[in-house]
């Protein structure tokens, strides 16, 4: 790719490598991935594009993304060795773990979401939180992918009586493929999703198409998530918590 060649040299002085080989990981609409071998060391080199018109620009993007990688985190993340902000590319060292996969082919999938729950946890506990006044109904129904979910609707009973006190820094796309995990714990990437949002956003996420692929129960995994969040972070009312996340798990899972 042309704009990995032209940050060779400065990439490979970064990582103290002298010669990497470069092969095609991952595409999508708004990203590519490249994998960097060298000296029996990986890195990933993500670079952001500007070819989705349904995802936030490629600048806003890379910044959150990069903007997270800098900072020290008490939870498992990605090394962050190297930034190049004007053709916006971060490299990573590889994160060197298990995938979900492994957890779901041995009938442990609930291990996974606890170890998952738990990230989420210090992740949200790790930053400022932004005071909030209003139900969770009025922050959900924000959201297309709620908003437009056939019988969403049904809950907002529920949902409007559930408080919404504080907005958290949510990772968002915290879904399990974006998590390995290691020696019990679970570390997370893809970071250009992170904004201030309610903290039920993410835990939603963590379960979501996991019920279909895996046969585990929507009320077994949300008991687990919030459980293990609640193990590490505060929840005020933890069976109110599980019922609006079985409610809009019900009618949003995929």
């Amino acid at each position: 790719m042309p704009v990995l060649r032209d940050l060779a040299d400065e990439i490979t002085r970064a990582l103290g490598i002298p010669e990497l080989q470069v092969r095609p990981f991952s595409r999508s609409g708004a990203n590519a991935v490249l994998l960097l071998q060298g000296a029996g060391q990986a890195f990933f080199a993500k670079i952001f594009t500007d070819n989705d018109p349904n995802r936030l620009d490629a600048n806003t993007r890379y910044d959150r993304e990069k903007t997270i990688l800098s900072r020290s985190w008490p939870v498992g993340m990605p090394d962050l060795v190297y930034a190049a902000d004007v053709p916006r590319v971060l490299v990573t060292r590889e994160v060197i773990g298990l995938g979900v996969k492994h957890f779901i082919d041995r009938g442990e999938t609930l291990d996974a979401i606890a170890m998952m729950a738990r990230w989420l946890a210090g992740f949200h506990a790790a930053a400022a939180v932004q005071p909030r006044q209003g139900a969770l109904w009025d922050d959900f129904i924000k959201y297309p992918e709620f908003r437009t979910a056939p019988g969403f609707s049904a809950h907002r009973k529920a949902l409007g009586a559930y408080p919404l006190k504080e907005y958290v820094l949510a990772k968002g796309d915290a879904t399990a493929v974006n998590f390995r995990f290691r020696g019990g714990q679970a570390i997370a990437y893809d970071f250009e999703g992170v904004a201030y949002r309610a903290r039920e956003y993410d835990m939603v996420a963590l379960i979501q198409g996991l019920n279909r692929l895996t046969g585990t129960t929507i009320a077994d995994m949300v008991d687990t998530v919030v459980e293990q969040y609640a193990s590490q972070r505060q929840i005020d009312d933890p069976a109110a918590t599980k019922d609006v996340l079985n409610r809009i798990l019900s009618v949003s899972d995929y």
